[in-house]
């Protein structure tokens, strides 16, 4: 039978299509870092070491690119590159190396990478052998035009300076109207210096030179410099009492699996010597190694946590956290936040090279369909992180596994959970530092100054945290006796110890400094000259001699007590209320420039003006600053039910919308929608109070109630009172969950069998044995006892404590049996949770 060869080469209008895949623009950058980086690894498998592996990167700014002018240069100290090379370089879709210890496919990212960012790409490369540089230009719209795969490769003259290695240079930006007009815009438009960061972070192996000689990245002309975490070191430790001692950092170096694979696709020769998809007969064997280290940060944030995963020295994800932090229950289907659940910040962080397991074609994530992804996943995390989810006598002893039974919390400050702290005298035990010492100490550790950069001076903060500060003296030159600080008198003999001269000229006898008489000749030491002088208060004016305003009753020369200077000494900061760094998008398309906001909480109501009622906050603001002062006290937070962060964003949008006011009057550029940017940015989830999101809340605390409650003494005993609903209740849960009810007597003894009860149930278990649940069981507060406050007493105190958290309990319960709950039922049931949670151990 005849047949006919039908040429189905593609168009150039493929390599168009490509430049539409969904990238962005510091990856297309760091596409062309990757294979100027393959080139020194080419090069040391070839013999040809480079003296300094460096990469120098030009980027143009935003006013050369919205001229149409300027370039991107991208040039590398490597080896060199032939015309076959280069051709196979910008063949998309082509690759010559290994699938295993590169970067880059030097093919289909190449022609994504570059033809994203301009219409013209030149290449020019010079080996040290020849006396030649090799020149080439592809230039997408002339491809087309000519419907032609090809291009011509010239030999010049070496340019100047380029004795070896490779410039690649893209220019003619794309115009308006084209897909990928904005895209080489968006990248001009971030700054040199947070594009350094970027980079820093994403190659910092590299630049560390972890894994040979130091790669040297710049960015028009000045060097990236490699992140580093500030992380605890191995020999600090947490000591739990079931998992014992778990250090602040678990290194490893573990090889999971291997498996021989093709040497031209990467496919496993499964039991076979040919390769299954393309049939090549040449293979290696491939080591599936997990290594790295997983560890704590010194300071918890919101967001700044997780764990950077690299491959071949480049980060493909960082501060990855869903597959770490969220366990897929397979009874749902569902995944789950398990980590931070306590509270809103985490700090379990670490560096993780995965070389071995493949990555999408954009290299913005690992194939987690894989083996290789799944061995990796099952060494360094495990299954679900929590304890009441671990099949019966097989722990999860993963390293993230391990550091979350060690650090999830933050309620012990000092050793308890390797938190800093001060000892607060009014308190009378350890409080954790300010968010601006936490601040302090992370610059200092960017300096790279002693103590702070190691973790020394942190850790002096963890040891002394539980240390009430020694009581200072002042003892008396003339007995001896120590008196306590700032006395001015000896409370022992008399001697003055803080003193001034009598005023009066005949007398001059030393005494207490803050005498108002001298107790020698009983002359006045108070000044003569009083002028008159106004109330900051309530702007009376009073008269010379007068100490108090005669109509507010103010002291003489205090602030305005609604003032900073009046606040700052009745409040204390509550970083949850705060944001560091906020920035939000303006209705420009342009960002805000950080803004810092330090929330204070007052413990006495805010007056602004005389005779009027207290009002819930007051500002100070500074530029690129907001201190805010509130009284979470007041009636609008406690009946009205809002919530302090709306009324801390509402200020920040007002300084926002009156600093851009250039922006007034366009769309968007109003009070409520900064408002809601600022909420959303600066808070997210936690001030989201529908509903839905209290309903959310009060099942996780019932998820940790239950997890406590394992551990209670009376669990056993409990079962034996179960009514029949409840057990049938019980049971139907255990069934639906996919367990054996012959396992019930062995949950029955552990007190496993709590998880499937009902939350009224649980209330239930409550009301019926009090006592157990208190002192560090599941309530942090202490059951009163007869021992310490008497019988009547103490059995009034129980009486008491035992409903409050019962009501609150039976709130919580019942909350969730409604459908659409009234506004009042939701501020209730919000406030009942949140008291309890505060009160778990």
């Amino acid at each position: 039978m005849a047949h006919k060869l039908l040429d189905i080469t593609p168009t150039p209008d493929v390599l168009v299509a490509l430049t539409r895949t969904p990238i962005t623009p510091l990856d297309a950058l760091s596409e062309l870092v990757d294979n100027a980086i393959d080139s020194f690894r080419a090069a040391e498998t070839a013999g040809a070491l480079s003296p300094v592996r460096q990469v120098f990167i030009e980027v143009p700014g935003s006013a050369e690119v919205g001229r149409q002018e300027g370039l991107i240069r991208v040039r590398d100290t490597g080896a060199g590159l032939s015309e076959e090379q280069i051709a196979n370089a910008m063949r998309a879709g082509f690759s010559s190396k290994n699938h295993f210890d590169t970067l880059g496919l030097f093919g289909m990212g190449f022609n994504i990478a570059t033809g994203k960012l301009g219409r013209v790409t030149r290449i020019i490369s010079a080996r040290e052998e020849d006396d030649y540089a090799v020149e080439v230009i592809l230039d997408l719209p002339k491809l087309i035009q000519h419907g032609a795969f090809t291009v011509n490769a010239e030999r010049t003259s070496k340019p100047q300076g380029l004795t070896r290695g490779t410039v690649v240079e893209i220019r003619g930006w794309w115009p308006n109207g084209d897909a990928n007009s904005g895209f080489i815009r968006d990248l001009a438009k971030i700054s040199k210096n947070a594009l350094r960061d970027r980079l820093g972070r994403r190659y910092a192996t590299l630049l560390r030179g972890e894994l040979g000689d130091p790669v040297h990245i710049s960015v028009n002309g000045e060097r990236c410099k490699a992140f580093e975490h500030c992380a605890w070191s191995a020999e600090r430790f947490v000591t739990h009492k079931t998992h014992g001692s778990i250090p602040a950092r678990i290194d490893f170096d573990e090889v999971v699996e291997r498996s021989r694979r093709c040497l031209r696709d990467g496919s496993e020769f499964a039991g076979t010597d040919r390769c299954p998809r393309c049939g090549s007969t040449e293979s290696r064997e491939v080591v599936h190694r997990v290594r790295g280290w997983v560890g704590i940060q010194r300071f918890d944030d919101q967001d700044d946590f997780g764990v950077d995963l690299i491959r071949n020295g480049r980060a493909i994800r960082v501060a990855e956290k869903s597959a770490f932090f969220e366990y897929t229950d397979e009874s749902t289907g569902r995944p789950e936040r398990e980590y931070p659940i306590d509270q809103q910040y985490g700090r379990i962080i670490g560096e993780v090279h995965l070389d071995q397991v493949p990555v999408d074609f954009q290299k913005q994530h690992f194939q987690q369909a894989t083996a290789e992804w799944q061995a990796a996943m099952q060494y360094l995390r495990g299954g679900s992180l929590l304890p009441t989810k671990w099949p019966a006598e097989a722990p999860n002893q993963t390293p993230i596994s391990r550091l979350f039974q060690g650090y999830r919390k933050v309620r012990n400050i000092g050793r308890g959970d390797m938190y800093m702290g001060q000892f607060d005298l009014a308190k009378g035990k350890a409080a954790r530092i300010s968010r601006e010492i936490e601040r302090d100490y992370h610059e200092r550790f960017l300096r790279r100054e002693a103590g702070y950069y190691d973790d020394a001076q942190w850790w002096d903060l963890v040891e002394t945290a539980g240390e009430p500060p020694i009581t200072s003296t002042a003892e008396c030159p003339d007995c001896g006796y120590q008196n306590v600080q700032g006395a001015e008198a000896c409370d022992d003999c008399g001697h003055v110890l803080d003193g001034k001269k009598c005023r009066d000229p005949e007398c001059q006898r030393e005494i207490a400094r803050s005498a108002v008489s001298c107790a020698h000749c009983g002359v006045s030491q108070v000044p003569k000259v009083e002028l008159p002088w106004a109330c900051a208060f309530c702007g009376t004016a009073n008269k010379a001699g007068d100490e108090r305003c005669s109509v507010c009753n103010s002291v003489k020369g205090t602030p305005h007590p609604a003032s900073p200077e009046g606040l700052i000494s009745v409040s204390e900061e509550r970083p949850e209320l705060g944001a560091s760094s906020l920035t939000i998008a303006l209705s420009n398309g342009k960002s805000s420039d950080p803004l810092d906001i330090t929330a204070r909480a007052v413990k006495r109501p805010i007056v602004a003006a005389y005779g009027r009622d207290p009002v819930p906050m007051v500002t100070e603001r500074k530029p690129g600053r907001i201190l805010a002062y509130i009284d979470l006290s007041h009636c609008a937070f406690t009946a009205l039910g809002l919530k302090p962060e709306y009324l801390i964003a509402a200020e920040a949008a007002q300084y926002l919308h009156a600093l851009h006011a250039n922006l007034q009057g366009k769309p968007g550029h109003t009070i409520s929608a900064l408002t809601a940017r600022i909420l959303g940015e600066g808070w997210g989830d936690s001030v989201t109070e529908t509903a839905d999101t209290v309903g959310v809340r009060i099942k996780d605390l019932f998820k940790l109630i239950t997890e406590k409650l394992a551990t209670v003494p009376k669990a056993e005993d409990f079962y034996d009172e179960l009514g029949e609903t409840q057990q049938r209740s019980m049971a139907e849960s255990m069934i639906t969950s996919g367990i054996d009810l012959s396992e019930l007597n062995s949950l029955k003894k552990s007190g496993g069998y709590l998880r499937f009860c009902d939350r009224d149930t649980l209330a239930s278990f409550f009301d019926r044995h009090p006592g157990s649940w208190f002192d560090g069981q599941v309530w942090s507060d202490n059951w009163p006892e007869a021992s310490e406050f008497g019988a009547v007493v103490a059995e009034k105190l129980r009486e008491e404590l035992h409903l409050k958290y019962l009501r609150c309990l039976q709130d919580c319960a019942s909350y969730l049996r409604y459908g659409q709950p009234e506004r009042l039922l939701v501020i209730r049931a919000s406030a009942a949770a949140e008291f309890l949670s505060d009160k778990l151990s």
